[in-house]
């Protein structure tokens, strides 16, 4: 069973308003952000902390208060660093149930006519009125809070306008290139094989480079060895798997690829910081607390 997805396609909240929303900290199995990408957008706001951003071959550094704007398509990936932020993936579709003027607006954004700014500061007119109210509505489920959501959603993209937060594309021409290709073929692989024991040389192979050519490229764009990026997949998995199962460390090890249980605990503790048993008793702690509060 895959656990993470490079491809995410899935239904997003529900047919009627496709929608998702998530609040991530240190405890969440899913903290970590390993590269893929979806057919959705997605705007990701940090609360607390650093969270180190790749958009396609463009890296940020966001602070508190920042927010990526992450449009369909786009290959992404983040490193958080004692960092709490929340994300919200939405079809844009959603918005288009509305005049005509505005599905006209929305559209251009949607069939890619216009590209928007990737990255917002705290200080950025564009964003002050719409995203911190949107995701606090979203955060606290209150009355009307989808109404509220909607707004923010139609003002962030009035406010891009209105301060020329985009640059205009040529559809017939924008394409992902060569490089991003490359990479998103490589992660698929990874997402595809991590359970099995993929070598450095098919990899290089699914992308036509010399295993010493496909390494440089690769460390290039994510600042990883191949087999490093590969190995911290397979942990993000397993936290994963301990965090949504009832089973042991030796049968999560073995299903996210390791046939060595001690180079797993290892693995673990580089990527991790702690055990995988450590780990384990720390989500459970948390999912009962988080049980008796709902209690």
């Amino acid at each position: 069973m895959k656990l993470l997805r490079y491809h995410e396609a899935r239904q997003r909240g529900t047919i009627d308003f496709p929608l998702e929303y998530h609040y991530l900290n240190v405890h969440h199995p899913r903290y970590q952000m390993p590269y893929h990408w979806h057919e959705e957008y997605e705007i990701l706001y940090v609360l607390t902390g650093v969270f180190e951003m790749t958009l396609d071959d463009e890296t940020v550094t966001l602070g508190s208060g920042d927010t990526a704007f992450i449009a369909a398509g786009s290959l992404h990936g983040g490193v958080p660093h004692d960092c709490t932020y929340e994300c919200v993936v939405f079809d844009m579709r959603l918005l288009l149930k509305c005049n005509d003027h505005c599905k006209q607006q929305v559209g251009e954004i949607l069939h890619r006519k216009l590209a928007l700014k990737s990255c917002f500061r705290c200080d950025d007119r564009e964003i002050l009125p719409t995203i911190p109210p949107m995701f606090e509505a979203l955060r606290t489920q209150c009355a009307g809070w989808e109404l509220i959501t909607l707004g923010c959603l139609f003002r962030f993209l009035g406010e891009c306008l209105k301060y020329n937060a985009y640059q205009p594309l040529d559809p017939a021409t924008h394409c992902d290139d060569k490089r991003v290709l490359q990479l998103k073929t490589v992660f698929e692989m990874i997402e595809n094989d991590y359970t099995q024991p993929l070598t450095l040389d098919q990899m290089s192979n699914a992308v036509h480079m010399t295993p010493k050519y496909f390494c440089r490229f690769f460390k290039a764009a994510t600042h990883r060895t191949p087999i490093d990026y590969l190995n911290y997949y397979r942990i993000e998995a397993a936290c994963y798997e301990l965090a949504a199962t009832d089973k042991n460390i030796t049968e999560v090890a073995l299903d996210v690829g390791f046939s060595n249980s001690s180079y797993f605990i290892r693995l673990f503790r580089k990527y991790k910081g702690i055990t995988p048993g450590k780990y384990l008793s720390t989500i459970r702690k948390t999912n009962q607390q988080g049980g008796k509060k709902n209690a």
